[in-house]
């Protein structure tokens, strides 16, 4: 099953795309990832992005992606859409905490080993928080504009308490690809 999940920043799709990961198996990609570099957070050439999404999809039949770049996530097949758009008050809420635990982290001996993402928050500024959301407005008009001609099935999550639907989905879904011809009545 290709899951794809999409949402604003502080919406918790790295948390589900790890859950997912851990519960079914199945490969795990990071938009950020693709898009920039670790050791610095700068973007890669569009030419080297697309490039490492291809070749994540041909290297995986199955997989859960993540992340709010329209211009990757719309070149993925996905079997299913999760839409993660929150409230405005509760994205600002999260990526504001996000900023104080990566000054925490960053600099420290584990730095290598945190995700590309923390370095986007290493100041926090209200200006910074002020065009991060700015930017969720536009990720959401984006998300919305994908969403009307989804190619896939959507269900909503909003918060933790949605997981389970989820699960059930994809538990059911993954089943189903997985029963031999003989098996299905």
């Amino acid at each position: 099953m290709k899951v794809l999940i999409i949402g604003p920043l502080g919406a918790g799709k790295s948390s589900l795309a790890y859950r997912l990961n851990k519960e079914f198996g199945l490969p795990r990609l990071n938009l950020d990832e693709v898009c920039r570099s670790p050791a610095d957070g700068s973007y890669y050439p569009q030419d080297v992005q697309f490039a490492k999404l291809e070749a994540f999809a041909a290297a995986h039949t199955d997989w859960v992606a993540e992340g709010c770049q329209k211009y990757l996530y719309e070149k993925l097949s996905p079997d299913l859409i999760i839409d993660m758009r929150i409230s405005r008050l509760t994205a600002i809420w999260r990526f504001t905490r996000r900023f104080i635990k990566a000054k925490k982290l960053i600099g420290k001996q584990i730095d290598a080993d945190l995700p590309v993402q923390a370095y986007h928050y290493r100041k926090i500024t209200l200006s910074k928080i002020r065009s991060y959301d700015a930017i969720n407005q536009e990720i959401n008009a984006e998300i919305a504009d994908f969403l009307a001609q989804a190619p896939a099935p959507v269900l909503t999550c909003k918060s933790f308490k949605d997981y389970s639907k989820i699960f059930e989905y994809v538990a059911q879904s993954v089943s189903f690809i997985f029963l031999a011809p003989a098996d299905i009545s």
